[in-house]
């Protein structure tokens, strides 16, 4: 079944959905990741938010299946990653749920032109064009994200191993 990465912001309507997408967009073929989301002040059901699904759509996305649900221990135990998408919504989920706290990320930590410990703030009720530039944000994390998740972690030689010819 492969390993999940959920994707968490507050109502589960605009980041979350379209960064879930946008991973998902972003796997290489036959990646054995799979992708969800969810909110930390999330309802059960409802649709992903009208400028959401325009600024995906323009991308290649589609959210037209989307439905927002909360975070559950369940969904926090079954996750590898967790990549949130602001230091408040890491701060909770560890205060919520403490053993999360290995498998937390920034998601903006995975771009390598963002400053440190930069949000993806929050554009619900906002224009088309700060979704766009949600959006934006978020798409320039997953090839890093992508990077960390797909690809082996390179181990240092030590001076020993070295070949000194």
């Amino acid at each position: 079944m492969g390993s999940l990465v959920l994707f968490v912001c507050t109502g589960n309507t605009c980041r979350s959905p379209m960064a879930e997408a946008l991973f998902r967009m972003a796997l290489p073929p036959g990646s054995p990741w799979r992708a969800a989301s969810a909110g930390l002040a999330a309802h059960d059901g409802a649709r992903a938010s009208e400028n959401a699904s325009a600024a995906l759509r323009e991308a290649g996305g589609d959210l037209r299946a989307h439905r927002s649900r909360p975070v559950t221990a369940e969904l926090v135990q079954t996750a590898a990653a967790i990549v949130v998408m602001t230091g408040a919504h890491a701060l909770q989920l560890h205060t919520l749920f403490p053993d999360a706290r290995g498998k937390l990320f920034l998601l903006r930590s995975f771009d390598p032109d963002a400053p440190a410990h930069s949000d993806v703030s929050d554009p619900f009720c906002g224009s088309l064009d700060e979704y766009r530039c949600c959006r934006d944000l978020i798409r320039r994390a997953m090839p890093g994200l992508v990077r960390f998740l797909t690809q082996p972690p390179t181990v240092p030689l030590s001076a020993k191993d070295k070949d000194t010819r």
